[in-house]
C-alpha cells in the first residue's frame, strides 16, 4: 500500500540531486549531497510529487488527508539502499559468536560443524513459510533503521530446490512488505558438504550451477543478478569465469564477492566481465583499483564484516582517490555479520574504510541504488522518485557518524507511509 505525507519545513534536505543521476559517483563532499535548507516534501500515492522551499509550498499539491510531519530542526535524506545482504536464511549461528570471541578462527569453526554449511543445513530444513517469517522479522528491523530497498542473495541452499526456495522468499518479502527488493542468485557460495570428499565434487558442482540452477532460476524469473564467491577457500577464477559466462549468456548481470582474503583474482574478473559491483575488496593494489575504475564497477564495502571478524578494513580512501565509485552495505548474514542497521554501518565506513560522511551517505543512497540499476527510482529526494525518506532527529547528517549508534532516526517514510516514529 502507498500513502500521502507532507514533510514540512525541514532544516536541511540532503537531496543527493546534484551530480550525475544515471551512474554512481566517485567521491563526494557535503556540498555534493544536494543540500537544501528550509524545504518541504510532498509524497502522494507513494511517490515524491514535489520538493522545494517551504515558502513556495503549493497548497493544491498537498493531498487531502495527508499525514503532516513537522520537520523543523530535522534533516531529511533518501531512504537507504542496502546493496549486499544474505537476508533469507534459517536458524542462527550465535554459538559461533562465542567461539570467535574466544579465539577460534574460521577453519576451527568450520571443523566444529559451523560456518556456511551450518546455515545450509538449517535453511534446507525450513519450508518457504518458515523462511519467510524469519526473514521478514529481520527486514522489518532494517526498515525501522532507514533501509527501504535491499538486495537479497541466495546461497544457503547449494542445491536447486533450496536456492529456488530462497529466491521465492526474497520475491515474497518484497511483495508483502513493500520494501523494494532486488534478488541475486549466489548458488556458487560454497561447495556443499555432500560433494566435498569427492575428487570430482568441484567440477560436478560448478556444472550443476551452470546447467541446472542458473537456467531454472532464469526460467522462473527469480533473479536480477548472478554472484559468485570468488576467493580463497571458495571458487577459483577459472571456476568463476565459467559460471559468469553462463550467467551472461542467460542475460543475468553480474555482482561478485572478490578479494576478501587476498589478491585472488576476483576484482580483475569483475572488471573483465563489467560487473555492476565487486564486494568486500580488502586486498587491492593500484592496478586492480584502476581496472575497477576503467570498467565502471562499483566497489561495495562491507565494514560490518571486518568489525565482526576482527579483520582489516578495505581502503575506501584509496578507492575514492583512484576514481572508483563506492557503495556501502551491511552484508547481513547469519555468520560473519548479522548487523541490520545500514545507518550504523554507514558510520563504520567512515571510521574503518576512511570515507568522509558525505561519501558514506552517497554510498548508501545514490551509489547503492545505481549499482542495483535503481537510479531512476530511488537514491535521491526528487519529484517522480519513490516516496522513501528518512527523517533524522538532528539537522546534520554527520551526526550519524559523530554519534554512531545513537537513536537518531526520528521517522521513516516508506512509499508515502510513516512506518517508524
Amino acid at each position: 500500500m502507498t500513502g500521502d505525507v507532507l514533510l514540512r519545513a525541514a532544516s536541511r534536505v540532503y537531496t543527493l540531486a546534484d551530480g550525475p543521476k544515471d551512474r554512481p559517483r566517485a567521491g563526494a563532499e557535503m556540498a555534493a549531497l544536494g543540500l537544501r535548507e528550509g524545504w518541504s516534501v510532498i509524497v502522494r500515492d507513494g511517490t515524491i510529487a514535489w520538493a522545494g522551499p517551504d515558502a513556495a509550498l503549493p497548497a493544491e499539491k498537498v493531498p487531502p488527508g495527508a499525514v503532516e510531519l513537522d520537520c523543523r530542526g530535522r534533516a531529511l535524506l533518501p531512504g537507504l539502499v542496502d546493496s549486499h545482504t544474505h537476508l533469507v536464511w534459517g536458524g542462527d549461528r550465535k554459538d559461533e559468536l562465542e567461539m570467535r570471541l574466544a579465539g577460534a578462527d574460521y577453519e576451527a569453526i568450520f571443523a566444529a560443524g559451523g560456518g556456511i554449511l551450518s546455515s545450509v543445513r538449517k535453511t534446507r530444513e525450513r519450508d518457504e513459510d518458515a523462511l519467510l517469517a524469519e526473514s521478514a522479522t529481520r527486514l522489518r528491523r532494517m526498515l525501522s533503521a532507514g533501509t527501504t530497498a535491499v538486495e537479497i542473495k541466495s546461497g544457503y541452499g547449494l542445491d536447486l530446490d533450496t536456492e529456488l526456495r530462497q529466491l521465492r522468499v526474497a520475491r515474497r518479502l518484497a511483495r508483502e512488505t513493500g520494501v523494494r527488493g532486488v534478488t541475486t542468485c549466489l548458488a556458487a557460495h560454497a561447495l556443499p558438504a555432500e560433494l566435498r570428499d569427492r575428487p570430482e565434487g568441484r567440477e560436478q558442482f560448478v556444472g550443476r550451477v551452470c546447467d541446472e540452477v542458473l537456467p531454472a532460476v532464469v526460467a522462473a524469473g527469480l533473479a536480477d543478478f548472478c554472484d559468485v564467491f570468488c576467493d580463497r577457500g571458495a571458487f577459483t577464477p577459472e571456476e568463476t569465469r565459467r559460471i559468469l559466462h553462463k550467467a551472461r549468456a542467460l542475460g543475468l548481470p553480474i555482482r561478485l564477492h572478490a578479494n576478501e582474503f587476498g589478491h585472488t583474482g576476483g576484482a580483475l574478473l569483475a572488471a573483465e566481465f563489467g560487473a555492476r559491483s565487486a564486494d568486500h575488496l580488502l586486498h587491492l593494489d593500484d592496478g586492480e583499483r584502476a581496472a575497477l575504475r576503467d570498467a565502471g564497477v562499483v566497489a561495495t564495502l562491507l565494514p560490518g564484516t571486518s568489525l565482526v571478524l576482527g579483520k582489516g578494513f578495505a581502503d575506501g580512501r584509496a578507492l575514492v582517490k583512484a576514481g572508483v565509485a563506492v557503495a556501502v552495505a551491511t552484508d547481513c548474514n547469519p555468520g560473519s555479520c548479522a548487523l541490520e542497521s545500514l545507518s550504523v554501518v554507514l558510520a563504520l565506513a567512515c571510521y574503518g574504510n576512511r570515507l568522509s560522511p558525505a561519501e558514506a551517505v552517497t554510498a548508501t543512497t545514490h551509489n547503492a541504488a545505481a549499482s542495483l540499476g535503481l537510479h531512476d527510482e530511488r537514491g535521491r529526494i526528487e519529484a517522480g522518485l519513490s516516496g522513501d525518506v528518512v527523517v533524522l532527529s538532528t539537522d546534520d547528517v554527520r551526526d550519524l557518524v559523530y554519534h554512531a549508534g545513537s537513536p537518531l532516526i526520528h521517522a521513516v517514510v516508506h512509499r508515502g507511509r510513516v512506518v517508524q516514529r
